[in-house]
């Protein structure tokens, strides 16, 4: 008769410490879910108070015109653009359109850090720390453009975690290497 009260009062004291857990999980999972629209919150705030006038980009200076100084008979310096086979100067970069300026505008949320093309997954620097949980998804940002999406998988460690890479979403001729940045997903 002893043991079966025993044996009772166990399991109702691991039925109490499994709830426990599982109420603070909820919690956590609360707690990521606030932050998250917070930081979505910010975002959308951050823009909508940019401007939305359009970038112009400044006109190239006109070439140079000769001088009479100058003799016809004088070869142009190396490198100038004039000789054949020089280069040729570097066109003007053209402006960012509102989905590269969204893109920028985003706080970076991890980086990558190991890169397992093979396996299909990667290793960032975030975890806990941030809040992460399996299943969360992100973009994956180098410069102002995307290279790919990962989802967060079930090894989630203090610092790090491991990712898994949404081949669905991958570029073509495009891979995620080590030092991307890892953002929310961007709204198209």
């Amino acid at each position: 008769m002893r043991l079966s009260h025993f044996a009772l009062a166990l399991t109702i004291i691991l039925l109490a410490i499994t709830g426990y857990l599982a109420w603070e999980a909820q919690e956590e999972a609360k707690g990521a879910r606030r932050e998250l629209d917070l930081v979505r919150r910010q975002q959308a705030a951050q823009e909508s108070s940019r401007p939305q006038a359009p970038t112009i980009v400044p006109a190239l200076p006109s070439a140079p015109e000769a001088t009479p100084a100058q003799s016809p008979s004088t070869p142009p310096l190396a490198g100038s653009g004039l000789m054949p086979g020089s280069p040729s100067p570097a066109p003007a970069a053209a402006p960012l359109t509102a989905l590269q300026k969204q893109l920028l505008g985003m706080p970076s949320v991890a980086k990558v850090v190991e890169i397992h093309k093979d396996q299909g997954f990667a290793v960032i620097s975030a975890g806990k720390d941030k809040h992460l949980e399996k299943g969360m998804k992100f973009d994956v940002r180098r410069g102002d453009g995307l290279v790919g999406r990962v989802i967060v998988g079930e090894s989630i460690d203090a610092s790090e975690s491991v990712v898994d890479i949404d081949n669905s979403a991958a570029l073509p001729g495009v891979s995620i290497e080590a030092g991307d940045e890892l953002v929310l997903p961007v709204r198209k």
